[in-house]
């Protein structure tokens, strides 16, 4: 566990100075400053009408330093592949989300791709950005996060998981194992959707007689592991009688566990969390995590070009949302996961 904390530590920092580069997947050559491995193939080209190769479609998601993006990443490159189209892959700087967020879209639009996929993670920010695509005639397929504002924003649809809906889905967990005084711990203070999952956490659990405190820390903390699981033990120290800890990041889950541990708190205080990765599938097998809120963001991205493919080519969508989440895994399920990431790494977690 300590070695893959280490590669963790190490993966974040090197992909940092690269959060907000393209990464080009598909049958086009790279010209970008960061580039992903060409992923058609001489048998699946074969498969793939000729017209295909003019649609490119603009992905703009999160950076691959966070363990939720890296599945989501291979479902980008295995949907561009599978289709034979080009997608570029933009990834926001969550440390400057903001800002990151305005750029990002803008160059994507200022590419004029033949549509545009786009978690939209800061809707007062990005919905108008939205509507300057559609108006500039390029349709944008929402993804991940925008669930309450994509339709009026004119986009032709929405693959992901609603924010409230994870945060009920994780407190029904809590409310199980018996804690009702729980914490919610939130690594990326003032993300918009990460707000909405612990605010949906926060309400059902008052609904069912419990009482959640928060803990807020920036983004950049959230990347020393030290660090997270130092603040995460004082607050514990400091806050007696806290049961269960809901984080909102596999990486903090896995520092949630530490702090447990290095508290004497293991198997008394209950840890569950959103997204997966290999160390939290391990915890939730040996009993120190007790559950894993999934998104399947395998599924956003796959879905997220196919849909927007589908859209260009034949101007067909879904009708309204696509929910990939929330899909809870705990202990009755964890052996599957298991098999399934031995067998196709990187599709339901990151490392």
């Amino acid at each position: 566990m300590c070695t893959a904390r280490r590669k963790r530590s190490a993966m974040r920092a090197s992909a940092l100075a690269a959060a907000a580069a393209f990464l080009v997947v598909g049958t086009a050559s790279c010209t970008k400053s960061s580039s992903a491995p060409t992923t058609s193939s001489s048998a699946q080209a074969a498969n793939v009408s000729a017209d295909n190769k003019g649609i490119t479609i603009d992905f703009v998601s999160g950076p691959l330093n966070d363990s939720f993006f890296p599945p989501l990443y291979n479902g980008v490159k295995d949907a561009a592949a599978n289709l034979g189209v080009k997608v570029n892959y933009i990834a926001i700087n969550e440390g400057n989300l903001v800002p990151s967020s305005v750029q990002t879209m803008q160059a994507a639009i200022a590419e004029h791709p033949s549509a545009i996929v786009v978690g939209d993670f800061v809707t007062s920010s990005v919905d108008p950005l939205i509507k300057q695509a559609i108006a500039a005639g390029i349709p944008v397929y929402v993804d991940q996060s925008g669930q309450e504002s994509w339709a009026k924003d004119g986009a032709f649809g929405f693959v992901g998981q609603q924010g409230g809906a994870a945060g009920n889905a994780a407190a029904q967990q809590m409310i199980s194992a018996g804690a009702k005084n729980v914490l919610c711990v939130i690594h990326n203070a003032g993300n918009p959707y990460l707000n909405q999952v612990c605010n949906g956490f926060i309400a059902t659990m008052k609904a069912a007689g419990g009482t959640v405190s928060e803990l807020n820390f920036p983004i950049s903390d959230s990347t020393n592991p030290q660090k997270v699981t130092s603040d995460i033990g004082a607050y514990l120290a400091s806050h007696h009688g806290i049961q269960g800890v809901f984080t909102l990041n596999a990486a903090v889950g896995t520092d949630a566990v530490a702090a447990l541990a290095q508290a004497n708190l293991t198997g008394k205080v209950k840890v569950g969390t959103l997204e997966l990765s290999k160390v939290a599938i391990n915890d939730v097998q040996n009993g120190t995590m007790l559950f894993l809120v999934n998104e399947q963001p395998y599924l956003d991205g796959y879905y997220g070009v196919l849909f927007a493919y589908q859209y260009v080519k034949y101007g067909l969508a879904p009708v309204g949302t696509v929910n990939t989440g929330p899909s809870i895994i705990d202990k009755s399920n964890i052996q599957k996961v298991i098999e399934t990431t031995q067998r196709y790494p990187d599709v339901l977690g990151s490392s």
